[in-house]
């Protein structure tokens, strides 16, 4: 288990990290990448009929939850309410 949780820990802060630059730069076109990949990723959660095993799981969890959580700090950059519509 601990080497699924450092692996968790290395997506959470690594992909973060990577989204940083679009983050500040160019909000509008990162929330629609971001939620392009995330419609993408719940389907593949969704989808587990092979099996992905604990760690394939877990990195996606991870992924699914950085994404949310850029997904979130983009909305709130643009000023962007949880109905979608501006404040």
């Amino acid at each position: 288990m601990a080497y699924i949780e450092t692996h968790k820990e290395m997506i959470l802060e690594n992909l973060s990290e990577f989204f940083e630059e679009s983050l500040n730069n160019h909000p509008a076109e990162l929330l629609d990448q971001l939620e392009r990949e995330l419609r993408s990723l719940y389907v593949r959660q969704g989808n587990d009929w092979t099996g992905r095993g604990e760690i394939g799981d877990a990195r996606l969890e991870a992924t699914i939850s950085v994404l949310e959580a850029k997904r979130a700090e983009c909305l709130e950059r643009l000023n962007i309410g949880a109905n979608g519509s501006n404040r």
